[in-house]
This record gives C-alpha cells, sequence and structure tokens, in this order.
C-alpha cells in the first residue's frame, strides 16, 4: 500500500513555519510532500499526461498559452528549507482557483491532508478574501479531505 501524501498549498511567499509543520508532519508519516502553487491569474486549459498544466491568462491581451511553471523563487526558497531533511518531496503548478485545484489534487492523489497557511489580519488580506474567497472556507465545506490550517507563530510578549 502506497502512504497517501500531504499536499501544502503554497501561496505567492514561502512561509517557512507552514512549510517546517507540513514537512514534519510529512516525515512522520513516512510519505510525500506535494507542494502546489496555484496562479489565480491564469486558467487551466488541460493537465497533461505527465501532471504538468496547460494554463493561458483571464486577461487575453496579457500573455499566450504555456506550460505552468512553479514560480522559481518560490521552489528555490522550498529546496533550501528542506535540504537535508529525509523527506521526499515535489512541486507541482497549477492555474485557476487555488481552492478548487487543491480540491481537486487532494482527490486525484487520495491525500491524507491538505495544509494550508492562516494568514496575518490585515485590511489587504481581508480585501483580498472578499474579493477572492477564502481558500479554507472553500475546503472546509466542499470536499472531504481533512484540511490542516497552520497559525502564524506566536510573536513574543514583552515582558
Amino acid at each position: 500500500m502506497v502512504a497517501r501524501p500531504i499536499i501544502l498549498g503554497v501561496p505567492d511567499r514561502v512561509d517557512a513555519h507552514v512549510l517546517a509543520t507540513a514537512a514534519e508532519l510529512a516525515a512522520k508519516l513516512r510519505t510525500t510532500l506535494l507542494c502546489i502553487h496555484v496562479d489565480a491569474t491564469r486558467y487551466q486549459l488541460e493537465e497533461l499526461d505527465d501532471g504538468s498544466v496547460r494554463s493561458a491568462p483571464l486577461d487575453p491581451d496579457s500573455g499566450e498559452e504555456s506550460l505552468q511553471d512553479f514560480p522559481a523563487e518560490l521552489l528555490q526558497q522550498i529546496r533550501a528549507q528542506l535540504a537535508g531533511l529525509d523527506l521526499h518531496w515535489q512541486t507541482q503548478a497549477r492555474a485557476g482557483g487555488a481552492g478548487a485545484q487543491l480540491a481537486q489534487l487532494a482527490v486525484a492523489h487520495d491525500a491524507a491532508l491538505i495544509v494550508l497557511g492562516v494568514r496575518q489580519r490585515s485590511v489587504a488580506n481581508r480585501i483580498r478574501e472578499v474579493l477572492n474567497g477564502s481558500v479554507a472556507l472553500h475546503l472546509a465545506h466542499r470536499q472531504c479531505y481533512p484540511v490542516l490550517l497552520v497559525p502564524p507563530p506566536a510573536s513574543p510578549r514583552a515582558e
């Protein structure tokens, strides 16, 4: 029996605390960590046999169809943080709505768990949630795989 993977939703910035939590869980469960980045400015045209995705921009004047690439800077950060760990991990780039894409991958891989970081409360993040919706809420209400929300690390208290 193959161990069910852990899916980590990777936003535009790698949160070291969230990545460390997901990696620790994957290592303890002796399973693969699938790091997924979803570009919401593009939509998916097709998924190829190797798991890669062809996508196109939402704005037809801003570009053309292409293979969706995992952002190089994010890959470099993940590679640096996971270096030296006894852990099998992979990255994958998707296009479209993050909640729908993570849910689809959870089903396709029969995931053990989906891991997401909780954003710091800010005006910009509140506006983003109003406009785009909350990925965590989408996943919690619209699919059957467990979702782990990793809060930001506690800030040290001034004494």
